[in-house]
């Protein structure tokens, strides 16, 4: 297979604006998940040239299908096994991959997530290890929140952040805070 197929990519219309996901074709892993305020990212990335149109992979489908359901509101269950951690630090890993345990409707702080890997004054290395984070929606790095219950940053901006909390039942205070009960 040349290199030119190596990797592909499709976009996915969104409230948000375009989603662009990228699967390396050899193993059908996801290598990036750009949201719509990381475009710029995405027309600078290695990945800029070597789109195929025509997706037929099923996994790759069905994680299309997925991802459309979860910006709908629904729940889903997406398999973790399908992202390249290959593409993450050992640290990161561990602060995605802790993420990635949040229930859905609920949230933790930067600070939460620092005390679950044992590092607890690790929360700003937590929030930019979450902020760098491939794989958005796949790891729900929206479920991130600051110690005080206000939102923070977010790839997708933050009216994406607090839209997609506000989809998986999460309320919100009249300032705009998480209120407690939404607390994992």
């Amino acid at each position: 297979m040349s290199e030119e197929k190596r990797y592909y990519y499709c976009t996915l219309g969104s409230e948000f604006g375009e989603i662009v996901m990228v699967w390396r074709f050899a193993d059908n892993k996801v290598v990036r998940i750009f949201l719509p305020m990381q475009h710029d990212l995405f027309r600078s990335s290695e990945y800029r040239s070597l789109g195929i149109s025509g997706i037929t992979n099923r996994a790759a489908l069905d994680l299309i299908r997925k991802i459309e359901s979860l910006l709908n509101g629904n729940p889903v269950e997406v398999s973790h096994d399908i992202v390249d951690w290959t593409r993450t630090a050992a640290f990161q890993r561990l602060v995605l991959r802790t993420e990635g345990k949040i229930p859905r409707g609920m949230v933790s702080t930067y600070g939460r997530i620092a005390l679950k890997i044992g590092r607890p004054t690790a929360a700003r290395a937590v929030g930019t290890a979450l902020a760098r984070n491939p794989f958005p929606l796949v790891i729900p790095c929206h479920r991130a929140i600051r110690g005080d219950g206000s939102l923070g940053g977010y790839a997708g901006g933050i009216k994406m952040k607090k839209r997609l909390l506000e989809l998986e039942g999460v309320k919100f205070d009249r300032r705009g805070r998480v209120v407690a009960e939404a607390f994992w």
